[in-house]
């Protein structure tokens, strides 16, 4: 080896480097090993020296570099461009079919739809440069998710390199195929650890693993489903698959482009039967409209994609006997009570509670102590009580009591006119501050990583806080009183409080609990208003205005804002350095946009640019107050062309929409 020249050993690393993955692929993608492990062993060390003695022959994606090393203690936070959002459920034929006919009456026509398995398992977002994986992500909270790239370098079936120098991003589900599951169980049952519920909880812990090593071990699987901003060739869902295969991505052969809904049904009664046989599990079918530009037209809700929907298959039944009955305070002071049970295996999992959700549906069901149920679980996920069975009812059952007095305070709980919830309206209520401080450390929230409930009780029983602001006065000594903190846990506590401070002000809005205000709302709001203070004394029709947000959350969040104790509580939170503007935005970013040639305009853009990047000059358009779209429709307002123009400027004519060449817009800009 010392006599070979650097082209010479070139050479023999990148025909090492193929053959090696090649056999790495048959070996843990299609469990068909096609050598020995000693001859792969001696093939892999081949490559080891060789890239000690050349290490400017070193590559990110070179099979050697999968191998050890931990991942940093805490993920680095990826903002996604285009948030991932989540899908509207389901879980009947006749609500499918009303999905279908607001479809048709949101286009004006019936249309097709790629109908696809819906994988257990987690999101991933795979972006890529030149043709080289430069970056994989959760989905997080949809807009923020976690980069998990040296994990997912372990996923077999991710290329690590297209056969294309392509810059692109691509999303799908990363699962735990059920063999790979067992296996994963028997092995810690063995071990004396806990077994996972399911393999979506096995997968999801498995590629949020901080040593890579353990991600590795776990056999990792990918099915890829979508393109953001595919190719202008790609003008349909079917076909964005059928590309991202050829591209070398896992994907699943198993979906149809089907245009009668007569034909979705028998696709759904046909993986209802095969479902039990596939090596993947699977909790629904998934139905998209298959146009990408109809996709885009139509648009989405503050929640999810107009466009598309999951169709959760029918849950499975068990019988089990009722023992207790237990109530539970949350955030708002909503009392809730939960049926205690005998376990029962149900959907993969082993059951023994299930929420009544609220008193009025305990006295529906009849749900009483000793009672025989049918227990089954909504959308394969929540346990819930279907019926008693009354024919096994003992015969001195005696119907459930009420409780009349909180379960944490004491206090009288109270039923409000127009709410099916029991009430405890003590604000002092213990069980209410730990649920609320708890709502506004979580992920969706001020993600304060390691404050969980244990943590919060503890602040709580030890006088320590009373409200959130109370958080940022917390120091060494105060957490030096919990149990089992000591220098190190405390310290990263502390670090993550002190983190929290720089969040936008979108998050802070989720973390304040306020009633219909969730994460996505939270953030409409934060992007108009911009500020804290201008959010404070925004009116119910400021509010009401803004794109999907309607008078139940506008009404919800004046209200909130207009008690003096928010207030106090807000300033306080300012004056320990918690941010109040959105996106960290200084002064000037928080102004008002001037009138410009782009503002409040919708613009497209195709062709190859010659000044800008796409990205760059999405962003600046953006920054005059544009919204960059996908398509062209009527509604356009202009589309800028770069060379090689295709069928957006096609389309663009056609319409009548005004078109700019590039040098025309940057002009305006300018």
């Amino acid at each position: 080896m010392a006599d070979l020249t650097l082209d010479e050993a070139k050479k023999e690393v990148t025909g090492l480097r193929a053959e090696l993955n090649k056999w790495a692929e048959a070996y843990y993608s299609k469990d068909a090993p096609e050598v020995e492990d000693n001859v792969y062993d001696q093939k892999y060390q081949r490559l080891v020296e060789l890239e000690q003695q050349f290490p400017q022959l070193v590559t990110p994606d070179s099979i050697t570099q999968k191998v050890g090393g931990q991942v940093d203690s805490e993920f680095t936070k990826v903002d996604h461009e285009i948030p991932m959002l989540s899908m509207g459920d389901v879980f009947s034929k006749k609500e499918l079919q009303e999905f279908d006919d607001r479809v048709q009456k949101l286009v004006g026509h019936p249309v097709a739809y790629n109908v696809e398995l819906k994988i257990d398992g987690l999101s991933i977002d795979l972006e890529y440069t030149d043709g080289k994986l430069v970056r994989a992500s959760t989905r997080g909270n949809g807009r923020v998710g976690e980069d998990v790239t040296a994990n997912a370098r372990y996923i077999a079936d991710i290329p690590q390199v297209l056969p294309e120098k392509i810059t692109t991003e691509v999303r799908g589900e990363c699962y735990m195929g059920k063999e790979a599951f067992a296996k994963l169980n028997a092995e810690r049952d063995e071990k004396g650890e806990a077994a996972f519920a399911n393999p979506r909880n096995a997968a999801a812990g498995s590629l949020r693993q901080l040593n890579a090593k353990v991600t590795k071990e776990r056999n990792l699987s990918t099915f890829i489903y979508t393109w953001v901003n595919p190719p202008e060739e790609i003008t349909s869902q079917h076909q964005a698959i059928s590309e991202m295969a050829r591209l070398g991505f896992h994907t699943n052969d198993t979906g149809r482009k089907l245009a009668k809904m007569a034909d979705v049904f028998a696709f759904i009664d046909e993986y209802t039967a095969k479902r039990d046989t596939l090596s993947y599990g699977i909790d629904g079918i998934v139905l998209k409209v298959d146009d990408l530009s109809l996709q885009q037209n139509m648009g989405n809700t503050v929640k999810v994609p107009r466009w598309e929907i999951a169709y959760k298959f029918p849950p499975e039944e068990q019988e089990t006997v009722v023992h207790e009955i237990k109530w539970t305070v949350g955030r708002t002071g909503v009392v809730t009570p939960t049926a205690i049970m005998d376990p029962v295996q149900l959907a993969g999992t082993t059951v023994s509670h299930a929420v009544l959700h609220n008193a009025d549906l305990l006295k529906e069901k009849d749900v009483r102590i000793g009672d025989t149920v049918l227990l089954h679980k909504a959308g394969d996920i929540i346990p819930e009580i279907s019926q008693v069975v009354l024919a096994k009812r003992p015969k001195d059952s005696q119907p459930y009591l009420i409780p009349t007095t909180c379960p944490s305070c004491g206090q009288k709980l109270i039923h409000l006119e127009g709410e099916v919830a029991l009430r405890c309206v003590n604000p002092s209520c213990p069980a209410q501050i730990e649920e609320g401080i708890t709502h506004f450390a979580s992920r969706p929230a001020m993600n304060i990583d390691g404050l969980g409930p244990k943590i919060v009780r503890q602040l709580i029983t030890n006088d320590l806080v009373h409200n959130v602001a109370d958080l940022y006065r917390l120091d060494a000594d105060d957490l030096a009183k919990l149990d089992h903190f000591k220098e190190k846990s405390i310290n990263n506590l502390l670090t993550a409080i002190a983190n929290s401070k720089q969040n936008s002000v979108e998050l802070l809005l989720t973390g304040l609990g306020i009633d219909h205000v969730g994460a996505k709302a939270a953030r409409l709001i934060a992007q108009k208003f911009k500020n804290m203070t201008k959010i404070m004394s925004a009116s119910v029709q400021d509010v009401a205005a803004i794109a999907t947000i309607g008078m139940t959350i506008a009404e919800s969040l004046t209200t909130y804002f207009a008690q003096p104790e928010v207030d106090e509580l807000i300033a306080e939170l300012a004056r320990r350095g918690v941010n109040m503007n959105y996106l960290g935005a200084t002064a000037e970013e928080t102004a008002e946009i001037p009138d410009n040639y782009f503002k409040d305009k919708k613009v497209v853009l195709t062709g190859s640019l010659a000044h800008f990047t796409r990205s760059e000059f999405t962003k600046k358009l953006q920054a005059l107050g544009a919204k960059v779209t996908g398509s062209v429709s009527k509604k356009t307002d202009y589309v800028i062309y770069g060379k090689d123009a295709g069928s957006k400027f096609a389309k663009a004519q056609q319409l009548g929409v005004p078109v700019l060449t590039e040098e025309e817009a940057i002009a305006q800009i300018k």
